[in-house]
Parts: structure tokens; C-alpha cells; sequence
């Protein structure tokens, strides 16, 4: 069926967030057109990005086929202040007998973006005079709600003997939360958050020093190698007042970003660009312009609260590790010990953390 909007979409930048744009409005049979200053041969990463079972549905929906290349995670195991055999808290679908989330390197998930990019999806360095929309997803002149963790995230990869790694684990160390993501069995990706003033930091620049304090804390997984750069970037918290201006819409981390802590970011992501394309959907037979102001503001005001409420909680659960008396700890550590037996918030809170919040 053709549509009846007039124009096309811009969509600013060459990331997986705007190619996912450019795909999701492509398969609107609304014109895509992705602005890039200048290609270049980006370094690779050895980021991952966690997608949930709604994020994958969306994206399987979509013709973007992720499950396949991801790794499944099954649990999610959490512990307060140091690893020890036993987990304070692990989380799981016992119900629905189906994976908690998938993980995937970003670069693995930015190729299969780039196979499912339609041909015919135009680059360019400049916007059409014909696009009566512009989607930004590098750069917002709105107000912004910050402030800065001072933590510093690092990520890497490590190989280990072999194992069934399908089990994600969180330690919340009084240096900062650091995680550990199953890639596959050999493979698992760390992301440590640390306080930016601690001496741990100087055990990241040496692999050898590495490894050692990996093997040393972390004995669930044996013979540890560093096999990736250490990529390092500064924590803040940002979150847009409003997500659109005139006729542009701003998407992705300029829009909310967040602490990596529950690995929540690309999903809002997502679910904001779906709750976007199927506005529009809704809104095909009636000969709406892709600018009409009350699509940008029922987009606004669908995200805006969803994704604050959300995001406040990753940050207010962040906060709350921050807080280094023992008392505090031991109430934490009472709390996780406490949701083992009330298996309707786990239920809850592992919905909550596949689709976020709809208000």
C-alpha cells in the first residue's frame, strides 16, 4: 500500500541507531535518506550491546535477524560487595522457559544492520530539500537533565576454559558494579564501572596485572586471558525535556543516556523508534505530513515519562551501591536475599526489564 505522506525522512548519522531508523521507516515504505558527513573506516569495538526478547521481536519483525549471532542469557546472577560461590539473588524465566536477554558484540550487531539496509536507502551529506522530517540521532540544541557519576566504564573481552556461559553476573564491588556477559563458551565480555578517583583503575593498563585480579576475585571462570583493547569512557546521565523540536525528533543516547549497570540503553532505544514508526503506521490512510505536530508530540509525550520513570530507577539503583556503610549493605544484601521468595516481583521486574514501563 502506498503511503500518503509527503516527503522524506533525514536521518542524521551512520550508527546503529540511525540505521535501524533508516530500516524500521524503510519498511513503512517511508523514504529514508541517512546524512553522513564523511564515511569512515570506524575502529573496531569490542563493546556488546544486551537485547531483550521484546527488543529481539522487534528487530526479528523488522527482517533484522540478531538471535542467530547473539548469545542467550538464561540467568542473571547478582552479588553484594564481592563474589562468593553463592549468588545473593538470580534472576530467570521460570515460567515462560525462554532467555532473559541475548548478547551480542556491537559490531557484529552494526554488520547485520548494514545487510539488512535496503540498497536503495540514499547517503548523504546533505539533507533533501524535499525532507519535511529530520531524525538526529548524534546531536539535540534541547535542554538537558544531567549530571556526571564520575565513574569510568571499561569494557573488554576475555577467553577462558571452555563452559556452559549462559549465565550473566553482576558483583557490585565497593570500587563499582562490574559485570560479566556471556559471548559464548570460550568468550565473555566485562564491563567494570569504577570510580574515577580509585586505584583500581591502574590494574586496566596492564593485561598481565589484569588477568591475575580476575583470576584472583572471580573464580567462576578459569585460565582468564584479556584478549581486546581495554575501551574506557566516562559515565554521565543525560535525558533530553523534550525529545523533539520544530520538525526534528532526537533518538538514541542524545535523547537518554543512562548507566550501563543494567544494560538497558539500546532497548529504550528501540522501543523509542517503534513507538515512533507505529504512530506513523496508525496514521498512513489519513494523509498526515511527516511533521504534522501532533505525531512529534503524541511520540513526546508516549516516550518521555516511560523513559524517564525508567531511567531514574537504573540511576536510583546506582546510586544506592554508591553507599559504602555496612549497615546499608547488609540491608541490600537482606533485600536480595528477600526477593527469592516473592516470585511475583521477580516476574515483575524481569517484564519490566524486557518491554521497560508503559504508563
Amino acid at each position: 500500500m502506498k503511503n500518503n505522506f509527503f516527503g522524506k525522512i533525514a536521518i542524521i548519522g551512520d550508527g546503529i541507531t540511525a540505521k535501524l531508523a533508516a530500516i524500521m521507516f524503510k519498511n513503512l515504505k517511508i523514504e529514508p535518506v541517512l546524512i553522513v558527513n564523511e564515511r569512515k573506516n570506524k575502529p573496531v569495538s569490542h563493546a556488546t550491546i544486551s537485547i531483550s526478547n521484546n527488543t529481539a521481536n522487534i528487530l526479528e519483525q523488522n527482517g533484522i535477524q540478531v538471535i542467530k549471532k547473539a548469545n542467550p542469557v538464561h540467568a542473571i546472577k547478582l552479588y553484594e560487595n564481592k563474589y562468593s560461590g553463592r549468588e545473593d539473588v538470580i534472576f530467570y524465566n521460570k515460567t515462560e522457559k525462554q532467555p532473559l536477554s541475548h548478547i551480542i558484540l556491537k559490531s557484529d550487531l552494526d554488520k547485520i544492520l548494514d545487510q539488512s539496509l535496503n540498497k536503495e536507502i540514499k547517503i548523504s551529506k546533505t539533507k533533501p530539500q524535499d525532507s519535511s522530517l529530520t531524525l538526529n540521532t548524534v546531536s539535540s540544541p534541547n535542554k538537558k537533565l544531567k549530571w556526571n557519576y564520575h565513574e569510568k566504564a571499561f569494557t573488554f573481552l576475555i577467553s577462558h576454559s571452555k563452559t556452559l556461559n549462559f549465565c550473566a553476573r553482576q558483583i557490585f564491588l565497593e570500587e563499582g558494579p562490574i559485570a560479566f556477559l556471556p559471548l559464548n563458551s570460550n568468550t565473555t565480555s566485562v564491563v567494570f564501572s569504577i570510580n574515577e578517583k580509585s586505584e583500581l583503575i591502574k590494574t586496566l593498563d596492564d593485561k598481565n596485572v589484569l588477568e591475575k585480579y580476575l583470576s584472583k576475585n572471580f573464580q567462576f571462570i578459569k585460565n582468564i586471558k584479556v584478549f581486546s583493547d581495554v575501551e574506557s569512557y566516562d559515565l554521565k546521565f543525560q535525558f533530553l525535556n523534550s525529545t523533539f523540536k520544530n520538525n526534528e525528533i532526537y533518538v538514541g543516547d542524545i535523547a537518554h543516556r543512562i548507566h550501563p549497570i543494567a544494560g538497558q540503553g539500546w532497548n529504550m532505544t528501540v522501543r523509542d523508534i517503534n513507538n515512533l514508526t507505529k504512530i506513523y503506521k496508525s496514521k498512513i490512510k489519513y494523509g498526515y505530513k511527516l511533521n504534522d505536530y501532533s505525531i512529534l508530540k503524541e511520540f513526546d509525550k508516549k516516550c518521555k515519562l516511560n523513559n524517564f520513570v525508567f531511567a531514574s530507577s537504573i540511576d536510583l539503583i546506582r546510586r544506592s551501591f554508591k553507599f559504602k556503610n555496612k549497615n546499608f549493605s547488609r540491608g541490600r544484601k537482606k533485600f536480595f536475599n528477600g526477593l527469592d521468595t516473592l516470585p511475583e516481583l521477580k516476574r515483575e521486574l524481569i517484564k519490566v526489564a524486557d518491554k521497560g514501563l508503559n504508563f
